[in-house]
């Protein structure tokens, strides 16, 4: 039952739960960015209403319900039409799924926030409650070995806001998005806004009836005059971060093709198919010959390396004499100790490489807490994939490439992790299990902001798509329709030198919110006391 009392009502729940799935329409591929800082506005403002710890949760647990059950339930793509779960399981584990992850970055927030209610508003709006969200994004990116998507921060990819990546990461564009939700609310409210506290018995008189007290906010004019200015500084300074290259270029140009297969995640699975997909990936590669860099998606090569040295790799190498070029293959390598890692292979006309994602996707090549969940069958598909414990990087035409497969690229302090060195970033990837769903286009955006935080091009292959190029600035350059057959094809300018970012990773911004929030903590605690 919802906790309600006279300044709160169920339809503060309803609503941001609206807001919280509205949200979802600032993400890719819809982008309409300013929601990401509209959106919040409706949270912020149910939060000034209430009184308790329980409706502080219930009410950031309600908008991230909103936002993770309309823009994060696509893993129901891949349990019911690749692993046939029945429609009902499918929707209820893709329901879990959602409302856990909710309550975890919602929830959390929102008991985090109840410690400041008693600070003043323009506090809470400004600082408190911006610094909160965020703080709860990062620890949403390693908790349960992270799950770092629907950043509030990823939707300004193509706004002025983006400029503030290379700074501080996707965090603090995020932080920049509720700092402009907080300073709008704030800016009209003024002091309008009344706020019932419910008080201890010992401080109620017997003849009283209500056993809440209404508290005021003062300073109207100052508060509004300090909510402008905060909106005017964040886009001036905006301005100004644009016209900065973090980043120099280095060494000539590389062409760069990328193979878009389409083959669709139904054919993948049929293992008749595998010879056909290689023919595939074969001629896609034969008409790129001439290319510096040929790449194609993550497990391109549905099958182990093992199993096609004589019939592919070794003729693919032989391509290769007497030329720089680097082909780069997805598969499956079997390691020394007889484990399986889904890897990269990269051959050059006297070299192969190997690289292996260290990042295992939960509950797709690892399951988490496996043990406990043998009753749900073969709808949990089952791995033995073993994470790689190499250094994260391929040689390209003598320079160092920062590798990621599949969603690796989703974290930004581990992309950063071979960094200055690497002078690129190339991503691999097989979205072909969330077919039809926002999850492609969302990742595509993910995979911009990791080139904007770097100052580095990405050359990222997907299956079905978008696959593309990516420049260091974070727009796309090069790309195809999704769900076609392409080959892309461009110049990639490989860059040196280091982001702010780069240098500092997540500790930058993650250091001034915690500060935020333990100063701002001793000091509400002091006010209420006195």
């Amino acid at each position: 039952m919802l906790d309600v009392s006279p300044a709160m009502n169920k339809f503060h729940y309803l609503v941001v739960l609206v807001a919280g799935a509205l949200s979802v329409f600032a993400f890719a591929p819809f982008n309409v960015s300013p929601l990401a800082w509209l959106m919040p506005i409706a949270l912020f403002y149910a939060l000034i209403q209430a009184h308790s710890k329980k409706q502080h949760i219930l009410l950031g647990w309600f908008f991230a319900i909103g936002l993770f059950g309309a823009g994060a339930s696509w893993p129901f793509y891949s349990i019911y039409y690749f692993a046939h779960a029945p429609l009902a399981v499918a929707l209820a584990i893709a329901a879990v799924f959602s409302i856990g992850v909710a309550f975890l970055t919602g929830g959390l927030f929102g008991w985090i926030v109840s410690f400041y209610k008693g600070a003043p508003l323009l506090s809470r709006l400004l600082l408190f409650y911006p610094a909160a969200w965020v703080l709860v994004e990062w620890y949403r990116s390693w908790f349960l070995t992270g799950f770092p998507w629907l950043y509030l921060g990823n939707t300004q990819i193509d706004s002025l806001l983006s400029s503030i990546a290379p700074i501080t990461g996707v965090l603090g564009v995020s932080l920049v998005c509720l700092l402009i939700a907080g300073a709008i609310l704030s800016f009209f409210l003024g002091n309008s806004v009344q706020r019932r506290d419910k008080v201890n018995s010992a401080e109620v008189n017997t003849t009283l009836v209500s056993h809440y007290v209404t508290r005021e906010e003062t300073f109207v004019t100052s508060a509004r005059i300090i909510s402008a200015s905060v909106v005017v500084l964040i886009t001036l300074g905006s301005f100004a971060l644009t016209t900065i290259d973090w980043t120099q270029k280095i060494a000539k140009p590389l062409t760069v093709s990328v193979l878009q297969s389409n083959i669709s995640q139904h054919e993948k699975l049929d293992p008749a198919n595998l010879n056909k997909m290689i023919k595939i990936y074969k001629d896609m590669t034969h008409k790129s010959s001439n290319s510096d860099l040929i790449v194609w998606p993550e497990t391109g090569l549905f099958d182990f390396f093992n199993n096609h040295m004589d019939s592919l790799i070794a003729p693919l190498q032989k391509t290769l004499k007497n030329t720089d070029r680097t082909i780069m293959l997805g598969g499956f390598y079997v390691n020394e100790g007889g484990g399986v890692e889904n890897s990269v292979l990269a051959l050059s006309h006297d070299n192969r490489e190997i690289y292996s994602k260290r990042h295992l996707v939960p509950f797709g090549e690892a399951i988490p807490f496996v043990k406990y969940l043998g009753f749900l069958g073969e709808w949990i598909p089952k791995s033995s994939l073993v994470p790689g414990e190499n250094d994260g990087t391929l040689l390209v035409a003598g320079q160092k490439a920062q590798m990621s497969i599949c969603y690796e690229d989703a974290f930004g302090a581990e992309t950063i992790t071979s960094l200055p060195e690497a002078t690129m970033l190339v991503n691999v990837t097989h979205d072909g299990w969330f077919t039809g769903s926002l999850e492609p286009a969302q990742h595509m955006q993910i995979a911009r902001m990791r080139s904007l935080e770097t100052g580095r091009y990405m050359v990222r292959a997907t299956t079905t798509g978008p696959a593309g190029i990516i420049d260091e600035k974070g727009q796309l350059i090069a790309t195809a329709t999704p769900y076609t057959k392409a080959i892309i094809t461009h110049k990639v300018q490989r860059f040196t030198g280091a982001t702010p970012y780069v240098r500092w990773g997540n500790w930058l911004i993650v250091g001034l919110l915690l500060s935020i929030l333990i100063v701002g903590f001793f000091w509400n605690r002091r006010i209420l006391i006195k």
